[in-house]
């Protein structure tokens, strides 16, 4: 009988760290990115998780870290403001969702652009098992400084797969690593706010491995002042680029991150939304 009420504990017990640590996930998102890194040095590509907001998220399991940014430490969040309902949300280098499924819990209607089509595929999957079909909207394109086709560069691994991570559309140096070569579909800020008739940007964020700055040196003074706030990772260290182009859009840098890729948080002080 002893054993019994012993092994009951034991069961119990086992069940409620496994809960702690898989389902409310209240250890330190270092003990995470160190459970992922694990799964992903197995051969475990993709990976499934439960948020306790009911929400259900996949990814590559190396990318995970970037979720926990976005989610956890809230990288993308700027001081004094919130996310809300009906705010309009661009999201440029989208990868697999993580940030539009952020914006999309709090409400907001999202653009989400990712030109590769294996993180577009997972974008895709997020959406739609979440319901949220409604409030964002998917392109499998690219947004740089050109209209019309352009080169997309996706980094491998020693095994060939993608590492989704260093999808860009600059071919910059991987350490060797492997790459391919892919022609995607690009757009421009400017053309994409005018075409899908955007007269108002509450938020826009910029993960674009390194063609960021082109990006926002090719954007009009026009279309600039359609948008409130914006938050890049700036990578290569050329953070000052960005930060010269926003200030002389009327922009206030509120946030300058440190590192190769950090982020950069401004509003625009004549912005009226």
């Amino acid at each position: 009988m002893l054993g019994q009420v012993r092994r009951r504990a034991w069961t119990t017990s086992i069940c409620r760290i496994c809960r702690i640590v898989f389902v409310e996930r209240r250890f330190p998102g270092r003990f995470y990115q160190l459970y992922f890194s694990l799964l992903d040095r197995v051969g475990i590509r993709l990976t499934i998780i439960k948020l306790d907001n009911g929400f259900t998220v996949k990814a590559y399991t190396h990318c995970f870290s970037m979720f926990y940014e976005v989610w956890r430490k809230k990288d993308y969040d700027i001081p004094g403001f919130a996310l809300a309902r009906n705010m309009t949300v661009i999201d440029i280098g989208a990868n697999q969702g993580f940030f539009s499924l952020y914006a999309a819990s709090k409400g907001a209607v999202v653009y989400a652009f990712e030109p590769c089509i294996d993180n577009f595929q997972i974008l895709q999957w997020n959406i739609s098992t979440n319901g949220l079909e409604d409030r964002v909207r998917m392109f499998n394109a690219a947004v740089t400084n050109k209209q019309g086709k352009v080169d997309f560069f996706v980094g491998l691994d020693g095994s060939g797969e993608i590492m989704s991570g260093t999808a860009s559309t600059r071919n910059e140096d991987r350490g060797g690593k492997r790459v391919q070569t892919r022609s995607v579909e690009s757009v421009t800020l400017d053309s994409l706010l005018s075409d899908l008739r955007i007269g108002k940007c509450n938020f826009l964020k910029m993960d674009c491995e390194g063609a960021e700055y082109e990006i926002l040196a090719g954007t009009s003074q026009a279309s600039l002042q359609k948008i409130a706030r914006i938050c890049v990772e700036c990578h290569e260290n050329r953070m000052q680029e960005a930060v010269t182009i926003l200030k002389n859009a009327g922009f206030e840098i509120v946030y300058e991150g440190q590192g190769e890729a950090a982020v950069l948080k401004a509003t625009n002080t004549f912005a009226t939304v």
